[in-house]
């Protein structure tokens, strides 16, 4: 075997390594020119939006791999979780919601391919809960309505 074949594995990898390290800042996707390259750690954030305290928000949120428990939220608390996401398996994350008699199953918060695009900007993925349904927003200022009750 010569010995040019054996750099020339090793080389692929270490340019594909600097190629991919370059285009990941250290703080997990910081802006280059307004726009972010790659995206690896994301936070969602569930926010219970009703008016008054008169019923709480239950949540439940899970992932094929993590059950994160049941949450109660009173008015304007909020239960967030964060995470890097998986390249070998889509990462998912889901949530029952629960207010009162009102109840919406398996809403899905995160899932690798739609909320990687729509939060790809911010890392911050926001699910707000009101009196007339479910909101999303990337920036917790511009909402968007999801789901009706």
């Amino acid at each position: 075997m010569s010995y040019k074949n054996l750099l020339a594995p090793n080389f692929l990898c270490m340019f594909f390594l600097a190629c991919w390290m370059s285009q990941t800042p250290a703080g997990f996707g910081e802006e280059v020119e307004n726009r972010v390259i790659i995206r690896l750690h994301f936070q969602v954030h569930i926010v219970n939006g009703f008016a008054d305290n008169a019923k709480p928000l239950v949540i439940h949120c899970r992932s094929k791999d993590d059950d994160l428990g049941e949450h109660t939220l009173w008015k304007g608390q909020e239960f967030r979780f964060e995470f890097g996401i998986s390249w070998v398996k889509s990462t998912h994350f889901s949530c029952n919601f629960k207010w009162g008699l009102k109840k919406l199953d398996n809403i899905s918060v995160f899932k690798h391919g739609i909320e990687t695009w729509s939060c790809k900007a911010t890392g911050l993925c926001f699910w707000k809960a009101a009196a007339d349904g479910i909101y999303f927003s990337n920036n917790n200022q511009n909402w968007e309505k999801r789901f009706d009750w």
